[in-house]
């Protein structure tokens, strides 16, 4: 097994508020354990965040690094009795699928999870846990861009979207544009054309509705006859080395900086926030008047998700304030 679970930071105050929890907690009180699964993950903060709403709710509970790609880590650990659920990242957003006993419709229709939690079940009147697999990352794709642009499902009525990339994340994205938005039409770009295909055939057989169109060159864009007011980029902030990957570019900076007649509030949401949200993409969409959202407002609004599932409590009981800025502070580190 390839398992590895790194050591939660010494100097992040979250985690030294784990035995506290313990010693002062009812006896009711079980001690939990959330893990991150995914590779690489030494940069992540959301331990941060979780370990923070843990620490303020008095809970007993710890959310730890499990950097692997092999599900067969995380399947020991879901067997032992303190666990709780976890958090799963890239790349094992599609095949962590078949760890658990029920996907929600979510879950099934983007073709991946983030998000593993228990409930129990009776079954022959016996009660065990079952173990549902979902997805928030598309939750917190909707609510970043709303929160940027409130009037955004108003625009998307007559008005294109445009994803960059591709995996887990990118369809996570046309869905939270497709159903959580309503964009009618989504133009996607992506350095693989059998990437690209597969994504699209997936969701469609999952029942999205709406249309997704491939741009596979930059002589595509002739047949574009409205711009985007909303773009989603799910693409590393590297330069391109192959020919596929600036040929990407080239059609992602032609899609941002062309002028058209929309006077809409244009939202240009960069997944990436670390080391810094100002990725060439992210630039160029400023320098073009594009209102810039980045991926830690993602990051937070999906995190609250899965913390309501994990605690089992409603928003207005979470310290969503106090875990924000402890990742802000992670960061900033």
């Amino acid at each position: 097994m390839s398992l590895q679970l790194e050591k939660s930071e010494k100097s992040d105050p979250a985690v030294k508020c784990h035995d506290a929890a313990v010693s002062t907690n009812n006896k009711t009180s079980l001690e939990r354990t959330v893990y991150l699964f995914g590779q690489p993950i030494a940069h992540s903060v959301s331990p941060s965040f979780h370990n923070t709403i843990f620490c303020e709710l008095g809970l007993p509970w710890r959310y730890i690094r499990l950097d692997s790609k092999d599900t067969d880590d995380l399947a020991w650990l879901m067997r032992r009795d303190d666990f709780l659920g976890a958090a799963v990242t890239m790349p094992n957003k599609v095949q962590s699928m078949d760890l658990v006993d029920i996907l929600t419709v979510q879950a099934q229709r983007i073709g991946c999870i983030n998000t593993i939690y228990s409930r129990p079940d009776l079954i022959g009147g016996e009660e065990r846990r079952l173990l549902i697999g979902t997805n928030t990352d598309w939750i917190g794709i909707q609510r970043a861009l709303l929160k940027a642009n409130p009037d955004l499902r108003t625009s998307l009525e007559a008005w294109p979207a445009l994803v960059i990339g591709g995996g887990a994340t990118c369809r996570s994205a046309i869905y939270a544009l497709a159903e959580g938005l309503g964009a009618k039409l989504i133009y996607l770009v992506n350095r693989d054309p059998e990437e690209a295909k597969a994504t699209i055939k997936t969701l469609k057989r999952n029942g999205l509705r709406q249309e997704v169109q491939y741009l596979a060159k930059l002589e595509d864009l002739q047949s574009v006859s409205k711009f985007p007011v909303v773009a989603v980029s799910a693409v590393p902030d590297m330069a391109p080395k192959t020919e596929a990957e600036r040929r990407a570019r080239s059609i992602s900076s032609a899609m941002i900086q062309t002028e058209s007649d929309c006077t809409i509030r244009k939202v240009f949401l960069e997944m990436c926030y670390d080391p810094t949200p100002w990725t060439w993409l992210a630039r160029m969409a400023k320098e073009s008047k594009w209102e810039i959202v980045d991926g830690l407002d993602v990051m937070e609004h999906q995190a609250i998700e899965q913390a309501i599932l994990w605690t089992e409590r409603p928003l207005e009981e979470l310290p969503s304030r106090a875990a924000n800025d402890a990742i802000r502070r992670a960061l900033h580190r």
